[in-house]
């Protein structure tokens, strides 16, 4: 048996079980969903040390662990808050003015979407937007300048009535 029947057939089998695992300790919702997902993909990275008569047992034990990480990692997020509170969040920006740049942005593609917003809303650089994107810097310059374009394109006056709504990359 190949590598993916093995697992889907591993998971298929004990999918339930896992869960129910989770349940039973008070586990639920997206929490138990994510226990179960880390077990499968430790699983995965592991599926030639989960054993080929009863995988139950071993998978269990794996849910064990998991859980157990992710206790101690949420005392020591609770330690750190309460040795340092974390700040407010910041609201989130407000929705554009001008009910036709809204609908631009609306129309735009998801990607050419975060690209403006994380320039016009967080305030990146050019070279922060490089990183977040994970590329040269004149390749995040392109993307941004390509983005505005389309957006351009999508407004009825290319000239945002409001400059401080218009998306502009801040100089490094």
């Amino acid at each position: 048996m190949d590598t993916e029947a093995r697992f889907r057939a591993l998971f298929e089998a004990h999918y339930a079980r896992v869960r129910r695992y989770a349940h039973h300790r008070g586990i639920a919702g997206a929490d138990a969903d994510d226990l179960v997902a880390d077990v499968f993909t430790v699983a995965w990275r592991r599926i030639d040390d989960v054993p080929g008569g009863d995988a139950l047992p071993w998978l269990l034990a794996v849910a064990g662990n998991v859980r157990r990480n992710r206790a101690r990692s949420a005392r020591r997020f609770r330690a750190v808050l309460r040795r340092l509170p974390a700040p407010e969040p910041a609201p989130p920006p407000p929705d554009p003015a001008d009910p036709a740049l809204a609908d631009a942005l609306a129309a735009l593609d998801p990607d050419d979407r975060e690209l403006l917003r994380l320039v016009a809303w967080d305030g990146l650089t050019s070279r922060q937007l490089a990183a977040v994107l994970g590329c040269p810097d004149g390749t995040a310059r392109s993307r941004l300048h390509r983005a505005r374009r389309r957006l351009a394109v999508l407004l009825p006056d290319s000239t945002p009535s409001d400059p401080e709504e218009a998306p502009h990359a801040r100089a490094d």
